[in-house]
């Protein structure tokens, strides 16, 4: 039975949450430069589940997902009736098992392939908390399990889950930046993820006051495990979204049937009784329900067959029954016109281009060059063609920014392609496109390259953000200097620059609004320095809260570690830190609430 530790850091105000404030609406596109893995919430623009499932009349997709396999012949004895009773749908038996080992020529598991479902990853070992063994042990005991199921004949795994991931707060940014996103030493890697615990709450106006609500109070937070300060967690946004570039993730459905048995002792039908209230919040959101449980004696297999034939009852064909692999697939044929997610990550974006709520793609792969706009009235797919320029096609390196440069919102994207041989301006092309609506335009006022004149180089933009909450986005270099424009005008350099000067931009700097002032503060911690910075103006930029070395009594821990993510994020007014050198503290985790960071010493 896994261990419980108890913190209370969550407040919670009525109903509500506490969850991070919501960007500011010039930092809406912020999201693309950071690997934060809970990054959206209600209002995050959707990407629903008929703009990628093409199926006509589906709206929701159910992903049933068992956890821990080792024993092949006691998940056959389980999950018989539940493949039965798929198998009755459609002839598919669509059910994904989340594998920790197992014989790679087991007759089981190849019988299982042939009816449909997929094997996928879960760790060797099974570590609770997952670096608790080390750096090198959780790489390892990932790496060799990503390894075994690409050992099974017909079997191409996709998908992992993080062991304990429902009742302790394993999850951690150094995994999906240092683990998931690399490749095994045989070559293999994964492309979806699914460990973060999305809740519906009565904060979404969409969804019925009786779905969300049990006499009264929220039916699903209830479920949160550790008295509260469980922080794995993204509120009423049941959608794909990727981390890191890399990394698909398929958010886990509040309650899996560990958090539910914790909660009102094991296979009790409210628990079936809430996970159908979520199906019908899922088909109301047009979103993905990934049901996670065991055979472990917390649900029976009549329980979850009661909940199949609720989804077929109730909601017919507009609920789909997918494996995490054929989600994969569907995924690629929508997004990437069957291409590997890994190879076209860097010039592939999600994001909402015309500013309407939804998710759109921008593919800059040199052979579509396209952004595809989705139109949620017609459920159809605009296509619109990217003006020349902007092709990396002849090019060796390229880079891509997105901000909001224009009052309404919409999207902009600067580029900058490099060629060889390099001309003497370094860059061969570059400039500024805003979206209008209908088509990309070029900004021939932004079309000349930011220079750094004292050191005689090309300065490298590194974000878009909007530092003062105005709803426009300044330019943050690579150097450390801000520059922002007005409308005709060239961009120029402000007379302030990010605190500690070139480099430091990638060597452990977080952008967040700490006052709940709409303006961007730093914190910035990395193995030999920390500095806490409050932003007062667009005249004088940031002021110092405090700052000094690594090695002092109040420094923070290290947001990079010898320029390695060190797995910190911000979560419910706090900054928390999940690594290996963390299991030993209280929940695994070290943390900093904004309040404690906006003391002066």
């Amino acid at each position: 039975m896994r261990s419980l530790s108890f913190l209370l850091i969550l407040v919670v105000s009525g109903s509500a949450l506490t969850q991070p404030p919501l960007p500011t609406p010039g930092n809406r596109l912020a999201y693309l430069g950071d690997l934060d893995p809970y990054y959206p919430h209600a209002k995050f623009p959707k990407f629903i589940t008929p703009q990628w499932v093409g199926e006509r009349d589906v709206d929701a997709v159910v992903i049933l997902a068992i956890d821990d396999m080792r024993d092949p012949k006691k998940y056959e004895t389980f999950l018989r009736p539940i493949l039965n009773r798929l198998k009755k749908i459609d002839g598919r038996a669509p059910v994904s098992i989340m594998t920790c080992d197992v014989e790679p020529k087991d007759a089981q598991v190849q019988a299982w392939l042939k009816e449909g479902l997929s094997i996928e990853v879960h760790t060797v070992d099974h570590p609770c908390p997952y670096f608790k063994p080390g750096f090198e042990k959780a790489k390892d005991t990932y790496d060799r399990c990503v390894d075994r199921m690409n050992e099974i004949a017909e079997n191409y795994p996709v998908a992992f889950r993080m062991p304990c991931c429902d009742s302790l707060n394993t999850p951690s940014p150094r995994h999906w930046a240092e683990i998931f996103n690399k490749t095994t030493a045989k070559g293999n890697f994964l492309t979806l993820d699914s460990s973060a615990f999305q809740v519906f709450t009565s904060a979404d106006p969409e969804l019925p006051r009786e779905l969300v609500l049990d006499d009264g109070k929220e039916r699903f937070y209830k479920y949160l495990p550790m008295d509260r300060s469980f922080v794995n967690w993204i509120e009423n946004y049941p959608y794909p979204y990727v981390i890191g570039r890399y990394c698909w993730q398929f958010p886990c459905m509040t309650p899996s049937d560990w958090q539910a048995q914790h909660l009102h002792k094991p296979n009790n039908p409210l628990t079936v009784r809430d996970w159908k209230a979520a199906l019908d919040c899922s088909v109301i959101k047009k979103g993905v329900f990934n049901m996670v449980f065991h055979p472990h004696g917390w649900i029976k297999a009549e329980q979850v067959v009661d909940f199949i034939d609720y989804a077929v009852a109730k909601h017919g064909k507009k609920v789909k029954f997918l494996t995490f692999k054929e989600a994969h697939d569907r995924l690629r044929k929508t997004v990437l016109a069957r291409g590997q997610w890994r190879g076209a990550a860097n010039n592939v974006f999600l994001l909402d281009v015309n500013n309407d709520g939804y998710i759109d793609i921008v593919d800059l792969r040199p052979q579509f060059n396209k952004t595809y706009l989705w139109n949620p009235e017609s459920s159809h797919w605009r296509i619109v063609k990217m003006p020349e320029h902007s092709l990396g096609n002849i090019f060796v390196d390229s880079e891509y920014a997105f901000g909001v440069l224009q009052k309404n919102g919409f999207a902009s994207l600067a580029y900058r392609h490099q060629s060889l041989p390099m001309s003497s301006e370094g860059f061969t092309d570059q400039g500024v496109l805003h979206f209008d609506g209908e088509k990309w335009l070029a900004d021939k006022a932004l079309r000349s390259t930011f220079r750094d004149t004292q050191a005689g180089k090309h300065v490298l933009f590194h974000r878009f953000l909007d530092l003062d909450g105005d709803g426009l986005c300044e330019v943050v270099a690579n150097n450390g200097k801000v520059y922002r424009h007005e409308s005709g005008k060239d961009w120029q350099p402000l007379p302030f620059a990010v605190p500690g000067g070139e480099g430091t931009l990638q060597n452990g700097m977080r952008f967040l609004d700490l006052d709940g002032d709409a303006k961007l503060d730093i914190v910035h911690s990395n193995e030999r320095e920390f500095g806490i910075y409050r932003f007062s103006d667009i005249k004088k930029g940031w002021t110092k809260i405090r700052a000094g070395k690594a090695q002092d009594k109040n420094a923070l821990p290290p947001i990079v570690r010898n320029g390695t993510n060190n797995g910190c994020w911000a979560h419910s007014g706090h900054l928390w830190w999940a690594n290996e050198d963390t299991h030993l503290l209280k929940n695994h985790v070290d943390r900093r609430s904004y309040k404690e960071l906006l003391k002066k010493e």
